[in-house]
């Protein structure tokens, strides 16, 4: 699976990596992997600058249905959440990003670097 996710339990954060071509089902995969870890509340860096997904019209209206379901069962108390896509975003994942429900209310930002994502995450609390 091109999506590689590291739980920090300790400080109720996790890390999700992507590398190479993600699909549909890693994408879900990856919204499972967080609840079976008990790790919806955790802040969340979504690192995208290297894994590219090229998700056919149908692929991304079903994965906006279930970032939809995702945001309406646990709303704000998802857990601040930061793409990091580097310069480049146009052609990252990052646009997958637009699928987030306008009703979301929890903090939710785009980041060229980890670093920034990271300082950002900080001051969330």
């Amino acid at each position: 699976m091109p999506i590689y996710v590291t739980f920090y339990h300790l400080d109720r954060t996790m890390v999700g990596r992507t590398e190479g071509e993600v699909t549909l089902a890693d994408l879900m995969g990856y919204l499972d992997d967080v609840e079976k870890a008990k790790a919806v509340g955790y802040a969340k860096i979504f690192d995208c600058t290297v894994g590219q997904a090229n998700l056919m019209p149908m692929e991304r209206e079903t994965f906006g249905k279930r970032l939809a379901a995702y945001h309406a069962r646990y709303g704000k108390q998802a857990g601040a959440f930061a793409v990091v896509a580097g310069p480049d975003v146009t052609t990252r994942l990052a646009d997958l990003y637009a699928l987030v429900p306008p009703a979301d209310t929890r903090p939710v930002k785009i980041f060229g670097d980890i670093h920034a994502a990271r300082k950002w995450l900080a001051e969330q609390d």
